[in-house]
């Protein structure tokens, strides 16, 4: 999982995100660091996967909309 969090970060990076594309991503990794401190065992990692699944949906919807004021770069065919 970590893998398609690492290429959607990369994604929404290039979507305009910037910074904020890594909020999901570190916030995933210190509530899991959190959660690991407080003792949850490795037995119930069905406690932990919802942390991964709910990053990796917010990635997706920063992939997919581009950031609000952000416009794609094109290239005026005119200018030199």
């Amino acid at each position: 999982m970590l893998i398609v969090e690492i290429i959607l970060t990369i994604a929404a990076w290039g979507r305009g995100w910037k910074w904020l594309a890594l909020l999901p991503l570190g916030l995933a990794f210190g509530l899991g660091l959190i959660l690991g401190a407080s003792g949850v065992s490795v037995d119930d990692l069905g406690s932990l996967i919802w942390v991964d699944v709910l990053a990796i949906i917010a990635l997706i919807v920063m992939t997919i909309v581009r950031k609000p004021g952000t416009e794609p770069k094109v290239k005026d065919p005119d200018t030199k």
